[in-house]
């Protein structure tokens, strides 16, 4: 019969055997539990390629090149898709405007979005069926009449040119209604040289649609407009003043020479001055140049010239 050892006992006996071992050099397996040595077999079952290690200098920079031309790459694919997007939308309003409304007509001033506008109607298809306007106020920059030329042969059109009534020449209109008539009543004089050679057109064309160029970062009085209003389409509503420009160099679209001699905007001579080249994408600053020193009869700066403040209903 085998005696029973105390409590006591038994604790001495491994007291003693641990003292042993650790004297002699002798160590006891100890068994690991299961999750660790499964966890620690895992990972050195690894591939020398998976273990991660510190990224030195060189890697990093390596790291951070590689990520600024990934953004530059990205930039520029949002950049290219964004004027596909804005052009595949107008040439579609261009379309359902030839497709729904008798004769419709576009009003150039040859500034920027005009030109745009007049490229990607020449790339639709659609000059034959979209009159071009052109209102000559006899007090254009002559550089403009001779890009008028260059842009008719360019693209194969004649433009409709309308001016003052009764008037064919600078030297009538003055003879007519005096040298100033911009100084002693401005008003006076957007309705002869602007506003009523305009509505004449739309009613000599007989159009049930005018297409014009007006977009909503051009100022606030345009800042709520839509691409459809009643008689009038906007096909660049949305646009910017930038990406007029980012699509006329991408496309190459010939633009007015005065715009490399620092004018956002073109009017007449004596209304239209230059504007710092950085400031032109500003809100608002493309028309900065335009109507300096004039104002309205209420004592308002004038940021308008009539035509699109008017009644100037064609439906009517």
């Amino acid at each position: 019969m085998v005696p029973r050892m105390d409590c006591k006992a038994f604790f001495g006996l491994g007291v003693l055997a641990l003292f042993v071992c650790c004297t002699s050099g002798f160590t006891i397996p100890l068994r690991q539990p299961t999750a660790l040595r499964t966890t620690q077999s895992f990972r050195s079952a690894q591939p020398p390629s998976r273990i991660v290690t510190p990224v030195g200098r060189m890697g990093g920079l390596a790291m951070m090149a590689s990520t600024a031309e990934l953004a530059t790459k990205f930039n520029k694919e949002h950049h290219d898709l964004r004027l596909k997007l804005l052009e595949d939308q107008a040439i579609a309003d261009l379309k359902k405007a030839v497709e729904n409304y008798e004769n419709p007509v576009f009003t150039t001033a040859l500034i920027a979005g005009d030109d745009v506008i007049l490229h990607l109607i020449h790339k639709a298809g659609l000059l034959g069926k979209i009159k071009i306007i052109f209102v000559d106020t006899f007090h254009l920059f002559p550089e403009t009449y001779d890009f008028l030329a260059h842009v008719e042969k360019h693209y194969g059109f004649k433009a409709h040119m309308f001016k003052a009534e009764g008037c064919e020449s600078t030297d009538e209109f003055h003879a007519k209604y005096g040298d100033d008539l911009f100084l002693e009543d401005v008003e006076e004089y957007d309705r002869l040289a602007k506003v009523e050679p305009l509505l004449r057109s739309l009613k000599e064309l007989k159009t049930k649609l005018w297409i014009n160029g007006r977009r909503r970062d051009q100022g606030f009085e345009r800042a709520a407009m839509a691409v459809w209003e009643k008689d009038k389409m906007q096909p660049l509503t949305y646009w910017t003043f930038e990406d007029c420009w980012d699509y006329i160099k991408a496309f190459e679209v010939p633009y007015h020479p005065l715009h490399d001699d620092g004018y956002p905007s073109l009017g007449d001579m004596h209304s239209t001055l230059r504007v710092d080249k950085e400031k032109w994408f500003q809100y608002g600053m493309e028309r900065a140049g335009r109507f300096q020193n004039m104002q309205n009869a209420d004592g308002s700066d004038k940021t308008e010239c009539g035509i699109h403040t008017v009644g100037t209903s064609i439906t009517e």
